[in-house]
């Protein structure tokens, strides 16, 4: 009786710490919050002055100060925890990208998925960055494939591991989507970067595979330095890294939602947080923001207009859709996207 007491005494006070960390949504963020954002960007930053303003209807602030002899002015999202712009002396000196659009598996909707013509595709709807699944044959090369097997999205069957190239490269990987694409081959890793090349970036799910071979790949087409990445395993994860001298902008998963931001924090300095669509909240988001963070949102799980909508307001830096059509129109309504 003793010990049960005590666990679930251990759960209440575990649930109160949960309920009053959690700040308040409703309200933007502080003005300290706001002023750290800035001093990311300008070293040594002295604040002369923050105020709070309204424009239709969302909160900014700005942010003025000096650094030495040079008067800075920020413009800060206060809803989503964002430093919009930065002048030195009224001339421009920071602004922040915009939102990058994310082609799933290149484009699953107008093509079969990880293959060139959804490359195409994706490219052509003007996606900045195509999201390709890796995994390594039976006999040690790279595939792009996201199921473990050639099932679903080719006429063979088999584990990719148990398959070598020459047999994969026999399948069919077009024709379960449309007639239009029969005889669609899967392609290799180096395949699907020479055809991305200077038309956008990859952004790289490792699946399985060797961290050594990966690494060459994307130095052989000169990307190395420029490519996101996420690994479900963690451990394969910090493996990559470490062989690639961090030079990988990696995207490491947010377990649980906002109360598990800090255990991947603690885990990882990683530059990119990866967000699913069961863990967002427009909190985490701005959670991700106020940790100097960039956030990496995929709303594939629910990936209707209205979530997209949502999503966009909160800012990311990056979204990761199956719609491009939806996704990219809008994001360019908002003036978001080049």
């Amino acid at each position: 009786m003793k010990q049960f007491i005590h666990k679930h005494q251990i759960h209440i006070v575990l649930l109160l710490i949960c309920i009053f960390a959690q700040p308040v949504y409703s309200q933007p963020i502080d003005e300290i919050e706001a002023l750290h954002l800035v001093e990311m960007q300008v070293s040594q930053f002295r604040t002369d002055a923050i105020r709070c303003y309204q424009s239709n209807g969302i909160p900014y602030y700005e942010v003025t100060g000096k650094c030495g002899s040079d008067g800075y002015q920020g413009i800060v999202h206060a809803q989503a925890a964002r430093l919009l712009s930065i002048t030195k002396n009224g001339q421009p000196f920071y602004k922040w990208e915009g939102v990058k659009a994310v082609g799933h598996r290149g484009n699953i909707k107008f093509a079969p998925e990880n293959t060139i013509p959804a490359f195409k595709k994706a490219i052509q709807l003007g996606a900045d960055l195509l999201e390709i699944d890796v995994r390594e044959t039976k006999d040690g090369h790279l595939v792009i494939m996201h199921d473990p097997t050639v099932n679903r999205t080719t006429n063979g069957s088999g584990k990719v591991t148990d398959l070598t190239l020459a047999e994969i490269k026999q399948l069919d990987a077009g024709s379960w989507f449309s007639p239009e694409f029969k005889g669609t081959s899967v392609p290799t890793f180096d395949e699907a970067l020479e055809f991305i090349k200077g038309k956008a970036l990859p952004d790289i799910d490792f699946k399985t595979g060797t961290p050594e071979k990966v690494i060459a790949t994307v130095k052989k087409h000169g990307m190395f330095g420029k490519c996101t990445l996420y690994c479900g395993n963690w451990d394969l994860l910090q493996k990559t890294m470490q062989l690639s001298d961090n030079k990988f902008f990696w995207r490491p998963g947010v377990p649980i939602g906002a109360i598990g931001l800090p255990i991947l924090l603690q885990k990882f300095d990683a530059p990119i947080v990866n967000i699913d669509w069961g863990k967002y909240s427009p909190r985490l988001m701005r959670d991700i923001h106020t940790a100097r963070k960039k956030s990496f949102m995929n709303t594939m799980g629910h990936d209707t207009e209205w979530a997209i909508k949502n999503v966009i307001e909160t800012l990311p830096d990056y979204i990761q859709s199956d719609h491009m059509e939806i996704l990219i129109p809008m994001l360019r309504a908002k003036g978001l996207h080049d």
